[in-house]
């Protein structure tokens, strides 16, 4: 008897430990619900935490295949050929980063719609949204200087587009897309360093939530950073 109630108290010592420091990583930003359903956003500075895997999976299921499949029909009906180009120098996966008060993130959001993320293989430029994957034909690549990029891509959406990938913080993986085409940018992390920064979490387990809005980052600041 003694045995077991040392057991037992042993085993709820160990889960009080374990509740203060998960708490002790987490900086709460939004802890309620609406009508009692559990909803919470929160920073995580746990670098082992699963949510960093689960916005770093690019792995093709076969509505991914689908899509991308769909995406490279265009070609075929244009007639255009997709070739091998060698990208050197440059991270083939990469996922969205966001600033929150000034800081970088990655986010997992309530809603995997809204998360955005590219990988390059040896013929596309693929992006990654909640509709699925998007192959663009890469036309061509180079090094613009130590700290810039230039991918030059057609497809079904954007038939012209040049993409500038600006470092802004190389050892942290950090690069700021600058599509010249259409005057728009993204700030993206290599995919391989996401580590490197915290995570936000929206944790939304029994029904959609509304996301963390973060605004639109100063893009003419931080690429005066490179």
């Amino acid at each position: 008897m003694i045995n077991k109630l040392f057991l037992l108290g042993f085993f709820l010592l160990v889960q009080t430990v374990s509740v203060i420091a998960q708490a002790n990583t987490r900086t709460y930003i939004k802890k309620d619900g609406v009508n009692g359903e559990i909803h919470s956003i929160y920073i995580e500075n746990d670098r082992t935490s699963k949510y960093y895997d689960k916005i770093l999976d690019f792995g093709f299921d076969k509505y991914d295949q689908a899509s991308y499949s769909n995406s490279l029909e265009y070609f075929k009906e244009k007639n255009i050929r997709l070739t091998k180009i060698v990208v050197k120098d440059l991270p083939k996966e990469w996922i969205t980063l966001k600033q929150y008060k000034g800081k970088f993130y990655v986010y997992h959001p309530c809603d995997f719609l809204f998360h955005y993320k590219v990988s390059i293989n040896d013929t596309t430029f693929i992006d990654w949204t909640g509709e699925g994957p998007n192959g663009s034909k890469i036309i061509s690549y180079k090094k613009i200087s130590d700290q810039a990029a230039e991918l030059k891509l057609t497809g079904v959406y954007e038939p012209v587009r040049t993409l500038i990938i600006h470092w802004i913080d190389q050892a942290n993986g950090i690069a700021v897309f600058e599509n010249t085409v259409n005057n728009d940018y993204e700030l993206m992390i290599d995919a391989g360093k996401i580590k490197k920064v915290p995570i936000i979490i929206n944790y939304c387990p029994t029904q959609k939530e509304m996301e963390l809005n973060f605004g639109t980052p100063d893009y003419k600041k931080l690429l005066k950073r490179n």
